[in-house]
């Protein structure tokens, strides 16, 4: 069994995969996660990877968890300099985030070379990989980022009402900042999806839907980092 762990910064998703099939997938926080490998028999011929983007402290929780529950075949993902003929733009390749690189590594998996993967979340990554090599990324506030910035660091804008994600023009301050949050990230998507028309585009995050329904064309994908640790344990 391979158990792939997909560690942000505010949750922790996994999956147990067997025989390349998934057959167990959640959400939660480290005492879940424990009582989910409580679950499962015997864990020694398991093995785990781990894609974490908090510190080391907390990764060393994670080792000991899973050694406690049998597993010590555990592996902690990082960014390199190239995988499976995929090449990392960054000159200190580890600096790149390690679920920015598994998003990467699983559009190579999905057999494209020249891909756009788009994570819109509490930041908005998006990365390019060109004719096999990542050629670099952007990193914008999400929506949500970008609204609390405004209320947080202005003494006019104000206001407490949610509204539908909207490219048109505001009629309320809640509306002017919404539809200015969603231009943005919409604006630079659609410019660097042009400036790589014949890029396969897969997008994921939380606000991908609404990027999606704005008129940004791609794949949603939900797993793409478990997609990219698969892939890294096959080839690794």
């Amino acid at each position: 069994m391979n158990i792939l762990v997909d560690v942000g910064n505010t949750s922790i998703k996994w999956q147990f995969r067997q025989d390349q099939k998934v057959v167990g997938n959640a959400v939660g926080d480290l005492n879940s996660l424990e009582a989910q490998l409580a679950l499962r028999d015997d864990l020694s011929t398991a093995t785990a990877a781990v894609s974490c983007v908090r510190d080391e402290v907390f990764a060393r929780e994670l080792q000991t968890l899973f050694t406690a529950a049998g597993c010590t075949s555990v592996h902690f993902v990082s960014s390199v300099a190239e995988f499976a003929g995929l090449k990392n733009a960054y000159s200190v390749p580890d600096a790149l985030g390690v679920d920015r690189w598994l998003a990467l590594l699983a559009a190579r998996a999905r057999g494209h070379t020249t891909s756009i993967v788009i994570d819109s979340g509490t930041a908005c990554t998006i990365d390019v990989m060109f004719q096999g090599s990542h050629v670099g990324g952007y990193i914008l506030p999400g929506v949500c980022l970008a609204r609390e910035s405004l209320i947080a660091n202005t003494d006019k804008i104000r206001f407490d009402d949610s509204v539908q994600a909207s490219l048109m023009p505001g009629t309320t301050t809640a509306a002017c900042v919404s539809s200015g949050a969603w231009l943005m990230t919409y604006g630079a998507v659609h410019e660097i999806v042009r400036r790589f028309p014949e890029a396969a585009v897969f997008l994921t995050g939380g606000s991908a839907r609404e990027l999606m329904a704005l008129g940004v064309e791609g794949e949603w994908v939900t797993d793409l980092v478990f997609e990219g640790l698969d892939f890294w344990l096959n080839g690794a």
